[in-house]
């Protein structure tokens, strides 16, 4: 296994890689305004897309956004035998939803003489994941990431109806066409970014393809860790996302079982090819670990969902928690950790396809 694991999220998906220097700056180029420090380190870049990696490119932060978009989701997914009319589908909607990140550059930071960007940028996204259960085969799924946490485009209206006219009319059209074009598979949904010197919180906004079972994607090996591993490749992916203070992984040198502690509320499991954790709202989430780029998602997703909802609360009914942010020791061992009862017997073939539900079964947005 590449040093940094194969999940890692690549800055570049190529057949042959040029030097560090040279691919970063060449990617630089394309994205306008995007610092070379914005890209991850080279080290990481060994997953493409059909391994199982997720491919990130920061967007510019004028008017070009949405050809950018447009220009990366071509090359994302240049090669991979998908019919043109998909391709033509996700251009126009991840051209649409990048449009919108001009409206959400408030919290981006800027550092330097010349004062560019340091964080906080708009970054484009694409990866593959399973589709849901009971459902076999394969979605893409490409996100745009802003770091404004806020939602105030409302939801799309039914298809064909009138979008009232207004300052917002023409998002709401580009939101629209989204709906559509993804047969409502998209959504949104808080968490991370991955690129530049901080990975601050913000939101992503996604719509998902379902890939023909004739495909070549469709039928791609998807690096598979398990148990121990599994564990250790999903630490690194939310240390990469700024959640690596809190982690704390339980393993057992051999054993089936493993787990990692993201935050006092959030713990995830992973037994063989099966990860599972508690949602927020109480359920319990569950993806193989052929989904290990997904599950990171999700995983980010839920911890921001929990920091929002804790910030929300009263003050009179914040509590001291336990745990690493109040400077108190943990002591785990394998026999506090077993499966929850109500989350037990996770067979490979009860999960062999799961994947997330849309925003339209799932309105707080808490699934990435």
């Amino acid at each position: 296994m590449p040093n940094g694991g194969w999940l890692a999220a690549p800055y570049a998906e190529t057949p042959s890689f040029q030097s560090s220097a040279g691919r970063l700056a060449g990617a630089g180029a394309l994205a306008g305004n995007a610092l070379d420090d914005l890209a991850p380190k080279a080290a990481v870049a060994h997953a493409s897309v059909r391994a199982g990696g997720c491919f990130v490119r920061p967007l510019p932060l004028d008017s070009t956004c949405a050809s950018a978009a447009r220009r990366f989701f071509k090359e994302s997914v240049a090669g991979m035998g998908l019919p043109g009319d998909l391709v033509h589908d996700g251009i126009t909607m991840a051209s649409e939803l990048a449009a919108n990140t001009l409206n959400a550059h408030g919290n981006i930071e800027f550092g330097g003489h010349g004062h560019r960007p340091v964080s906080g940028i708009p970054e484009f996204w694409l990866y593959v994941r399973s589709c849901g259960p009971g459902s076999p085969g394969r979605e893409l799924v490409c996100k745009i990431f802003d770091s404004d946490p806020g939602w105030d485009a409302g939801e799309p209206v039914p298809i064909g109806a009138a979008v009232p006219a207004g300052p917002d009319s023409v998002r709401g059209r580009g939101l629209q066409m989204v709906a559509g074009l993804s047969a409502g598979m998209w959504g949104h949904h808080l968490t991370r970014g991955r690129l530049g010197v901080w990975k601050v919180p913000g939101k992503a906004v996604w719509f998902a393809l379902r890939i023909p079972a004739t495909s070549e994607l469709a039928r791609s090996e998807r690096l598979a860790p398990r148990g121990c591993e599994a564990i250790e490749e999903l630490a690194t992916a939310l240390a990469e996302r700024g959640l690596g203070s809190g982690l704390v992984p339980v393993t057992e040198s051999g054993g089936d079982l493993a787990v990692l502690s993201v935050s006092h509320q959030l713990t995830v499991w992973c037994q063989n090819q099966i990860m599972w954790w508690r949602e927020p709202d109480g359920g319990y989430d569950r993806l193989t670990v052929t989904d290990l780029v997904e599950a990171t998602e999700r995983i980010v997703a839920a911890h921001e969902d929990l920091i929002a909802a804790r910030v929300a609360r009263p003050a009179s009914q914040h509590q001291a928690e336990p745990g690493l942010a109040s400077g108190e020791d943990f002591d785990f061992g394998m026999a506090d950790y077993g499966p929850p009862a109500d989350a037990a017997d996770y067979g490979a073939a009860d999960y062999g396809a799961v994947g997330y539900e849309s925003l339209d079964q799932d309105p707080g947005g808490t699934s990435s």
